[in-house]
């Protein structure tokens, strides 16, 4: 596990500045979607966004809430609290931190997301119980990961462009052969739905719903603390 999390590290830390630019090439655009989507489940008042990366969920969610972009590699949020500076962002604070032991108190925040950065955390369950213990009673956790599309022929066809295409064109724009190779694999081996909502209620949360967004490319788990 620690040679996953120190793997996953220094990867980012190598992609962190083209990785803005092949989210949205990558994803044809719709990443801009599938975050807002998925903060708009959110409640208002204190967030946390886990594995903020360059910090575009915590951007969205400041359209309406204080936000906390939480992430393990520095290279990542230095280009956070740049985007923030430009935008002149002020309710937006920038944090380094693990996401499997998080630094902050019980019950800190009304809600919190992690959007495409579960499955690149060694322990999955305990992230999720990190997420869990940091959020108030009555507030919510949200997460946004890619899955495997459900229709056969519309999943063939992803496979093509996911497996075969996407490596291609992530490692000749980023210059790195590892991160884009490694999306697929990882994305393969990340839980099926109602495995990961089974997660989900094992780190103490309940009334827990999914949302499948085009096509099945993405899912949105919200669940809630009772």
């Amino acid at each position: 596990m620690v040679q996953k999390k120190e793997y996953i590290q220094k990867m980012f830390a190598g992609i962190s500045h083209r990785y803005d630019f092949l989210n949205s090439l990558l994803s044809l655009r719709r990443d801009k979607y599938w975050r807002r989507f998925a903060a708009e489940k959110l409640p208002s008042g204190r967030i946390l966004d886990v594995c903020s990366g360059t910090g575009d969920v915590a951007i969205e969610v400041s359209k309406r809430s204080d936000a906390i972009a939480s992430d393990f590699c520095a290279e990542m949020l230095k280009l956070c609290a740049l985007k923030i500076a430009k935008s002149n962002i002020k309710n937006i604070y920038c944090i380094q931190n693990d996401a499997e032991n998080l630094s902050f108190k019980d019950n800190s925040f009304d809600g919190a997301i992690v959007a495409f950065g579960i499955r690149n955390v060694a322990d999955i369950k305990k992230a999720l119980s990190e997420m869990h213990r940091v959020v108030r009673n009555g507030g919510r956790i949200v997460v946004l990961e890619f899955s495997q599309p459900r229709n056969r022929f519309f999943r063939s066809m992803y496979y093509i462009y996911f497996q075969k295409l996407l490596p291609v064109v992530g490692s000749l724009v980023s210059k790195k052969t590892g991160p884009y190779s490694y999306l697929p694999s990882s994305v393969m081996a990340f839980p099926k739905r109602e495995e990961f909502t089974g997660l989900m209620k094992a780190s103490g949360m309940m009334d827990i719903r999914y949302y499948d967004l085009t096509f099945g490319i993405v899912t949105v788990y919200v669940g809630s603390n009772l």
